[in-house]
């Protein structure tokens, strides 16, 4: 019988949509149990994430100094689940009490806040993990590999992540995402998904950035951004978005090579087309042969013809952790939980897209080694 891995969650309360998400999906692999939180620093509310999380309210804090105090040494795991301009501080107090703790994407808020919680995580060897969910999906999985071998010397790409939120319902948003600090929250939110998708398939990071950013809704909140990077041999471009009517996080890539180039799209996840150089054009599905991941039952739900979604990929993320977890990886390589060293700059690379819009020249990124 395998033994479960204790968790905390920190935030991810009932009224958070991603809190809910991260729950379903840790219990769905049958490999934790969630058996204490401190989800909001509203005691009203506690009371009712007692109920949401079937938990005793004695496992319910209002406090994260209360919960280290009588749950230290009885978790194994924290989850971080708060808005990412709140978690240094946390970080602080769990590497204290020698809390090994896993967050919600983006590592941090702030270049300034990630060095520091960089720098704190390392010295300690906490273990370390950092959510990004769309590499849990196998069709992103398989892309990895497919850029390295089939589509010859990459020339250019193209990824772009456009939704209609802010047009759509703006006294809907939560709070603090229309509160910006140092990085606005739209590269926060979706351009650290797309930048984490990049490190994946390339194994590297850029070496430049230029942008262009806009506030079309609220002239106090970034909506809408370009982004153009160069890479060491080639280069490419982002597009986020948060104005664009009718878009549903339309997330879609397009890798571009020599021999041909590849397309994956979010609203049909489990088709890569590779399109090659002679013109013909390559559906790369569950049902191809000879493939590693799109084609493997053990990261799917089901079998094919029944496709596979958000809540999948997120529940192949938490198989991930545990079994990096459970042997210990502290510096763990090659794996969809990208480690602590990229994820600080994926925050210093949204810093330097965030300074190339205001000085409206190419940035060079300042890579933490």
């Amino acid at each position: 019988m395998i033994k479960k891995i204790n968790v905390a969650f920190i935030g991810g309360s009932f009224d958070s949509t991603i809190g809910n998400t991260h729950l379903r999906s840790l219990l769905a692999t049958g490999k934790f149990n969630l058996t204490c939180g401190f989800f909001s620093r509203q005691k009203s509310k506690n009371k009712f994430n007692s109920k949401k999380f079937n938990l005793d309210k004695k496992k319910v804090y209002n406090s994260l100094r209360d919960l280290l105090f009588f749950e230290r040494n009885k978790i194994d795991l924290a989850i971080v689940l708060t808005p990412p301009n709140s978690r240094y501080k946390i970080y602080k107090e769990l590497v204290k009490n020698n809390v090994s703790f896993i967050s919600e994407k983006p590592f941090e808020g702030s270049l300034q806040n990630a060095i520091k919680s960089f720098k704190l995580i390392k010295s300690k060897r906490n273990f370390f993990g950092c959510t990004y969910n769309y590499l849990g999906y196998p069709g992103i999985m398989e892309i990895k590999p497919l850029v390295k071998n089939k589509i010859g010397k990459i020339l250019n790409f193209n990824l772009e992540m456009p939704q209609q939120t802010f047009v759509n319902n703006l006294s809907g948003v939560k709070r603090w995402r229309l509160d910006e600090k140092t990085i606005p929250n739209i590269h926060l939110d979706l351009a650290s998904h797309l930048i984490s998708l990049l490190i994946y398939f390339f194994d590297q990071y850029p070496k430049k950035v230029l942008s262009l950013q806009e506030n079309q809704i609220n002239k106090k909140v970034v909506d809408n951004s370009y982004v153009w990077l160069k890479f060491k041999n080639f280069g490419g471009n982002l597009w986020f978005s948060k104005n664009s009517a009718g878009e549903r996080n339309q997330l879609a890539i397009r890798v571009y090579g020599s021999k041909g180039s590849l397309e994956w799209k979010h609203k049909n996840p489990e088709n890569i087309i590779f399109k090659k150089n002679n013109g013909e054009i390559e559906i790369i599905d569950r049902l191809s042969k000879n493939r590693k991941f799109i084609n493997n039952n053990n990261l799917y739900t089901y079998s094919a013809g029944h496709p596979n979604g958000f809540l999948d990929a997120f529940i192949n993320i938490y198989n991930n952790i545990f079994e990096i977890f459970t042997k210990k990886k502290v510096n763990y390589k090659s794996s969809i939980i990208l480690n602590l060293k990229q994820n600080v700059n994926i925050i210093s690379i949204l810093n330097s897209i965030n300074q190339s819009a205001k000085d409206n020249i190419w940035k060079k990124v300042k890579i933490i080694k």
